[in-house]
């Protein structure tokens, strides 16, 4: 049975990533279960009440996507969002976009153009750039200027690309700040800076980029995610979301989605709902290295029911008396008052 939120503006229905039934392998140990096929995942993300299926450009290549499409129709998968992957290859062991190498700007430029036709024949709306291995280790590495610039170049070739090639087909992109791993200092670390990126952007394309704010990726630099997430709806630029929890600011976890902080979730859900935001709300958590094979999707379900749970209680949270606590200036009495909604 697929999830549904009540009273969920426009998609309906909860996205997941096929990375996230991986095998238990993390930065620190290797595999801890079967690593299974991708198109042996679509069956069990379906399973666990899933809609929307995402993918990297490695993990569903351009050649299998008439497989995977034959079991996505089998099982009532669609296709949430796509993306390039520019951090696993050791090519791009120091970017793909800010590279030093032209030859290997080249190829990120190609890998994205074709994730863009990958894109389009899945039929999904969106595709998210994360900002991989764009970054330096040492200071002085690379001249961040020029290494702006060479992003701001690279977009916008993406984009011309797509308008050119697909016109009101081309699918919007959503870049994914993440402020640190796997490089020590990353470029595009935060919502502000992709923000101003896009500013720089042509501005014929400038409609066609958002973001793609991720829970754990602003708690664990120490950022309040609720904010970010504002910021992106008052920018117009929030095109996809990936929900998970974050143990405060460790190396990236995934951990399901209402579990350190569901109050801060409440009001997550209360500001999506008030926003009557339209998008896939989507999960992007990783099947712990603990956990059985056959326990692989809890930490979907487990993330599904949360959230169903939160956004329930949001709905129910009188905006009245939000209001009234704000003019009055009663912000502990406020939070006390959405303890009791979330309690």
């Amino acid at each position: 049975m697929k999830q549904i939120l009540a009273d969920k503006f426009g998609a309906q229905g909860l996205g997941a990533g096929v990375w996230n039934l991986g095998p238990g392998r993390d930065p620190f140990g290797g595999p801890t279960r079967p690593d299974l096929p991708i198109l042996q995942r679509l069956p069990l993300l379906a399973k666990a009440g899933i809609t929307y299926v995402e993918f990297h450009d490695v993990e569903l290549p351009f050649h299998q996507i008439p497989a995977a499409q034959r079991i996505m129709r089998e099982h009532g998968l669609k296709c949430g969002m796509y993306t390039p992957s520019f951090f696993a290859e050791p090519i791009f062991k120091d970017g793909a976009m800010t590279s030093h190498d032209p030859k290997i700007r080249k190829l990120a430029l190609e890998n994205a153009c074709r994730a863009v036709d990958a894109t389009v024949q899945l039929g999904a709306k969106v595709m998210v750039f994360w900002n991989g291995r764009e970054g330096f280790d040492f200071v002085l590495a690379k001249d961040g200027q020029e290494s702006f610039r060479r992003m701001v170049d690279g977009f916008n070739a993406v984009g011309r690309y797509a308008v050119k090639k697909y016109g009101r087909r081309a699918p919007r992109f959503a870049i994914e700040p993440k402020p640190n791993e796997p490089r020590a200092n990353m470029y595009l670390s935060n919502v502000g800076e992709v923000l101003y990126l896009i500013s720089r952007l042509d501005p014929k394309l400038q409609p066609l980029f958002g973001l793609n704010p991720e829970t754990a990726h602003s708690r664990m630099a120490g950022l309040d995610y609720l904010w970010d997430v504002e910021m992106c709806l008052e920018a117009g630029k929030l095109f996809h979301i990936h929900l998970n929890a974050q143990d405060t600011t460790r190396y990236d976890q995934d951990l399901p989605f209402g579990y350190t902080e569901p109050l801060k979730d409440l009001a997550l859900c209360v500001v999506l709902q008030d926003a009557k935001w339209p998008g896939i709300i989507a999960f992007d958590v990783k099947a712990p290295r603990t956990d059985r094979q056959e326990d692989i999707t809890d930490i979907l379900t487990t993330s599904a029911d949360n959230l169903k749970r939160i956004w329930s209680k949001a709905l129910k949270v009188d905006r009245r008396k939000i209001a009234a606590y704000r003019t009055r200036g009663n912000f502990t009495a406020l939070a006390g008052y959405l303890a009791r909604c979330l309690y």
